[in-house]
């Protein structure tokens, strides 16, 4: 009998603790997922909702359907702002891919485990950490169009030329790429260095027995290791330089004329200066489409499905 009395005791937590395994996940990631909906979620739903809508500075929205997208595409504007993202957006991928690449082979192979490896990462680092808006006041005195200008400064002093050049006029999408190349190559640089790094020494060492050159070993042991990170690096940074307005504005604000206005800087402006909030949130998601697009095409250049499969190991 006290047997029998016992076994419920004994039951009821054993049918308890499954639930409380399956909620605890939930409960340990709920915040975060609050998080999300309420500062991405919910503001991408309410761009999607504004963008068909006259909202303007009245803060009176009417619903107008496909206007503002038809307004979009009818914008004698738009064939030279999607020429600018595009120069853009290719340009800054491949010189920030190409620049990261080099680095990192040289650091983490050629010159690995030397202390000139690590200042020359340091040094890529400092960019990235210095805040923007002294980041942009550095490239403005850089390219100041007057004598003060560092740039001028230097051809005028070794009579290069006569008079202070206007590069913001001359030169303003170059400056753009350039100083946003700059900031932004060390993010791909620690990636690939960490992929490289991750690289066994004993194959470095059966290539150079076998004879392998040090083209061999780059291309043939160095480089299918960063498909990975390379596919990575690549659609997050081409992403981000689709979206990207913020340096161009500090740098030029889409001038001289509309030479360096992207569609991303267009939206901000048509949303913020001008207060076309309906038309402003039309253009972003634009943006966002093209962003998807260029996502797809790239995940299937690298050929992601082929490398999610699992590694088959012969007999």
């Amino acid at each position: 009998m006290d047997h029998l009395t016992d076994r419920p005791a004994a039951v009821g937590p054993a049918y308890r603790k499954p639930f409380k395994k399956k909620i605890y996940p939930y409960l340990f990631i709920m915040p975060f997922a609050a998080l999300v909906l309420v500062f991405f979620v919910l503001p991408a739903l309410a761009t999607v909702a504004m963008s068909f809508t006259d909202l303007n500075a009245s803060m009176k929205p009417k619903f107008v359907g496909l206007e503002n997208f038809k307004r979009v595409f009818a914008d004698y504007n738009l064939p030279d702002i999607l020429r600018n993202t595009a120069i853009f957006a290719i340009l800054s991928l491949a010189i920030s891919l190409l620049f990261a690449l080099v680095i990192s082979i040289a650091t983490q192979y050629f010159l690995k485990g030397k202390i000139a490896a690590v200042v020359y990462r340091v040094l890529w680092l400092i960019p990235s950490i210095i805040p923007a808006v002294v980041y942009v006041t550095f490239w403005k005195y850089l390219f100041d169009p007057t004598e003060g200008g560092l740039v001028n400064r230097i051809l005028l002093q070794f009579g290069l030329e006569s008079d202070p050049v206007s590069w913001f006029s001359k030169a303003a999408m170059a400056i753009v790429i350039l100083a946003t190349v700059v900031s932004t190559i060390s993010g791909g640089m620690i990636l690939l260095s960490a992929a490289i790094n991750s690289i066994p020494e004993d194959l470095y060492k059966a290539a150079k027995v076998d004879g392998a050159s040090e083209k061999s070993v780059i291309l043939k042991i160095i480089m299918p290791t960063l498909k990975w990170p390379l596919m990575y690096i690549t659609i997050s940074e081409l992403i981000g330089f689709v979206s990207s307005y913020f340096f161009i504005m500090l740098l030029t604000n889409g001038g001289p004329m509309r030479d360096t206005t992207t569609l991303s800087l267009y939206a901000y402006q048509q949303a913020f200066n001008l207060k076309y909030y309906g038309y402003g949130a039309a253009v972003s998601l634009i943006v966002v489409a093209i962003s998807f697009v260029l996502t797809l095409l790239f995940l299937r250049l690298f050929d992601f499905d082929e490398m999610i499969k699992p590694s088959r190991i012969e007999d």
